[in-house]
C-alpha cells in the first residue's frame, strides 16, 4: 500500500508596514505568514503544490485569509508571497526518485555487460536464468565446460515470476543429470531472450 498525502512548510513570516488592524486598530502588529504545500509519498516530500498564507495580529490574535484581507494588507501579502522562496528539501523525493532511476539504468547496463562477459567466458557454477516454453521461469547450473560445449543441470522447479527465481536457486533443487549444449546454442538462446541473465558468485 502506497501512502499519498500533502504537507506544508513555513516559508516566511514578515511584519507588515503601515497597516492598521481592522479589529483592534493597532498599527504594525500584523504579520504575514507564507506557506508552501507539497505532495508526499510515504511522508517523503516529492514536489511543491503552491503557496498560500494568512495574516496574524500579535495584539488581538485575529487571523485573516487572503480573501478576508483589506486591500492594503492584501497588496503586501501578494508582494511577500511572490518573494518567498521555498526550501529545497520539498524536492527531496524527486531527487531520491532520480537517483533510483539512475541506479536502475546503471545496474541494468552493468547486468547486461556481465551477462555478455559470462557468456564469452563461462565458469563452472554459473547460474543461467531462462524462460520455459510454458511461460514460467527456472534456472540451470553450469557443471562442466569444454572447448565447444557446456554441460548444465536443470532446476527441478519453475516459478511464475522471474524476480523470484532466487527462491528456487538452491543446490538441492538441481538434478544430477546434466545436458550438453554447444556454446553456439547457448549464445543463440541468449540472443532470442530464452536465457535472459547469468549470475556468478
Amino acid at each position: 500500500m502506497i501512502f499519498f498525502g500533502t504537507g506544508s512548510a513555513n516559508l516566511d513570516s514578515v511584519k507588515t508596514r503601515n497597516i492598521i488592524c481592522q479589529h483592534c486598530n493597532n498599527q504594525d502588529t500584523i504579520y504575514i505568514n507564507i506557506y508552501r504545500k507539497h505532495a508526499h509519498v510515504f511522508w517523503i516530500p516529492m514536489f511543491p503544490l503552491g503557496k498560500s498564507g494568512s495574516s496574524y495580529c500579535t495584539h488581538c490574535k485575529e487571523t485573516l485569509s487572503p480573501k478576508q484581507m483589506p486591500e492594503a494588507l492584501k497588496m503586501q501579502y501578494k508582494n511577500i508571497k511572490g518573494e518567498a522562496k521555498g526550501p529545497i528539501w520539498q524536492f527531496s523525493g524527486l531527487l531520491v526518485l532520480a537517483l533510483l532511476i539512475g541506479f536502475a539504468i546503471y545496474s541494468g547496463g552493468k547486468d547486461k555487460e556481465n551477462t555478455q562477459l559470462y557468456l564469452s567466458a563461462p565458469a563452472v557454477g554459473d547460474i543461467y536464468e531462462y524462460k520455459a516454453d510454458n511461460g514460467s521461469y527456472s534456472t540451470m547450473k553450469l557443471e562442466k565446460v569444454t572447448s565447444d560445449s557446456l554441460y548444465l543441470s536443470l532446476n527441478d522447479y519453475e516459478i511464475s515470476k522471474k524476480s523470484r527465481l532466487y527462491k528456487i536457486d538452491k543446490d538441492e533443487n538441481y538434478s544430477e543429470i546434466t545436458y550438453g549444449y554447444s556454446k553456439n546454442e547457448i549464445s543463440q538462446m541468449q540472443k532470442e531472450g530464452i536465457i535472459f541473465d547469468i549470475n556468478r558468485d
